[in-house]
């Protein structure tokens, strides 16, 4: 299953390494937000990890279950991170999937 993993980091040296973390074992689609597949379990290992990193009082890390959509098409513009392929938009009516430019 796929799972989209986002957070709010105040402090920059938490920031770095939850940013470290989160870069051995998912894909970077936004600056604090990234995609994990994988199982609930390993889900389970990695947020465990975080939360050994952050600080619960001023930080904020958040994981939702992604479905696959066939079909849905969004839009994308600016400057896309190195490794870029795609990405996932969270709006009102739900969840998009941007598809990779060609």
């Amino acid at each position: 299953m796929k799972y989209a993993i986002a957070y709010d980091i105040c402090e920059p040296r938490r920031l770095k390494r939850v940013a470290k973390r989160l870069e051995q074992s998912a894909v970077r689609v936004q600056k604090s937000v990234f995609i994990f597949e994988g199982t609930r379990r390993e889900l389970e290992g990695v947020t465990g990890d975080l939360m050994a990193l952050i600080d619960v009082a001023e930080d904020r890390v958040q994981a939702w279950p992604l479905h696959d959509a066939p079909g849905i098409h969004g839009w994308d513009a600016g400057t896309a991170l190195p490794g870029h392929v795609a990405a996932v938009v969270f709006c009102p009516d739900g969840i998009v999937f941007l598809e990779p430019h060609a």
